[in-house]
């Protein structure tokens, strides 16, 4: 396959559009209001941050915890929200997660209670968490929704993020939302909201030359995931951008960047109809793999609606994962594996075990591009690869096996 056909593991769909949008806010001193997000997000004050996990550190400082205080999390999660939970002064309680959505499994919740004063719920790759059943296990503690990978995902027809006292959003450059970095903060508490209003004073602003940079850095990331030079220097370098962590987030006390909320409030407008195409990508995706055998897709549950920012694919184990995904990239389709580290990171922070489904999550879990500029025939490429190297990997497993057994 050439390697300028190679279909990038995600979309970054920052327009030039969006880029003089952000070079205009760069010329003006003042941030946009977030008010345009009432008409996405509905009833609740809204903050300004400077990321995701700031505005989740932002309202644990809020709740005015004791020190040292538990607060529930998903084990199998983006590593930010420990950081941001440790940040705050608290203490993770992680929580086993389902196989089928791969989000806290409210079970497992029950049985840390009395452990935990605040509790998490994540919404990861747009799954929709079994936050009805998550509440009535969390008791009377605060419950905070992180709806960062699942803005218009619902849970019977009412929009997550409604559930708890505060959800929170991220703007990042490979989040559903790319206006490239910043995050937002919505509370339905009012003494919440006070207390955070009262935080996010002490929110610093930027430097020029820091946020020129920042854009800078944006839209060069921007053009390597362009589809016809992804192949040539996004897939070579992609290693070395990560570990060097371009353009990531840090939990740090700047506030949003003036060009992230312009072209964050700019992006609102199309955002539903974006929406609309990755979760008709998704299903259709979904329907060329459902017959699949031992292999976890996410289908949605009744009365949920995901708004699919990520395809998740449970394999067996690490070593086929391995293979799939080398296989899938010799046919021209890139894919990921996210979070495999957060076991590991997590040992660090208290996890001592008892979470065996994240445990065996963070080994088997693939994602699959599935993103809205992706065309019928692009979709179909990707379920073939999968399928094709799935297929391979297997019959070679299969055979590796049998001569070992005849050996014996």
């Amino acid at each position: 396959m050439l390697k300028l056909d190679i279909i990038p593991r995600f979309a970054l769909p920052y327009s030039p559009g969006d880029f003089v949008a952000a070079l205009g806010a760069l010329c003006r001193r003042r941030i946009v209001s977030p008010a345009p997000f009432d008409a996405l997000f509905g009833a609740g004050e809204k903050f300004w941050a400077g990321s995701g996990r700031q505005a989740l550190w932002l309202v644990l400082k809020a709740l005015r915890l004791p020190p040292g205080s538990g607060v529930a999390i998903p084990l199998y999660n983006d590593l930010s929200v420990s950081t941001a939970v440790v940040k705050a002064g608290y203490r993770p309680v992680f929580i086993d997660v389902s196989e089928s959505s791969i989000t806290m499994a409210p079970a497992s919740l029950a049985a840390a209670a009395g452990r935990f004063s605040a509790v998490i719920a994540v919404h990861l790759f747009g799954n929709v968490a079994d936050i009805r059943a998550i509440c009535q296990a969390a008791g009377q503690v605060p419950l905070i929704e992180d709806t960062v990978h699942a803005p218009l995902s619902r849970l019977d027809n009412q929009e997550l993020g409604s559930f708890g006292i505060a959800s929170f959003h991220s703007f990042g450059s490979t989040k559903y939302w790319p206006a490239g970095g910043g995050g937002l903060l919505v509370v339905r508490d009012a003494e919440v909201a006070a207390q955070v209003a009262a935080e996010a004073k002490s929110l610093q602003r930027w430097s020029a030359f820091s946020e020129w940079r920042n854009l800078a850095l944006q839209a060069a990331k921007t053009i390597t995931f362009r589809r016809r030079l992804y192949g040539i220097i996004g897939v070579p370098n992609r290693g070395w951008a990560e570990k060097k962590a371009i353009l990531e987030p840090e939990l740090n006390h700047h506030g949003i960047q003036r060009h992230h909320a312009a072209v964050a409030v700019r992006q609102a407008a199309r955002f539903r109809r974006r929406v609309a195409s990755q979760r008709q990508n998704s299903l259709y995706l979904l329907s060329l793999l459902q017959d699949l055998e031992n292999v976890v897709l996410p289908a949605e549950w009744p009365g949920a609606e995901y708004n699919y920012h990520i395809f998740p694919v449970l394999v067996a184990d690490a070593e086929e994962r391995a293979k799939i995904r080398a296989a899938m990239l010799a046919r021209g389709v890139d894919t990921s594996q996210l979070y495999s580290d957060v076991i590991e990171h997590s040992r660090k922070l208290g996890y001592q075990g008892g979470c065996p489904v994240s445990e065996s999550v963070a080994d088997r879990l693939i994602t699959l591009p599935n993103y809205a500029a992706l065309s019928k025939a692009d979709i179909e490429r990707v379920a073939l690869a999968f399928r094709d190297a799935l297929r391979l990997c297997r019959q070679r497993r299969q055979t590796s096996d049998s001569l070992l057994l005849a050996a014996g």
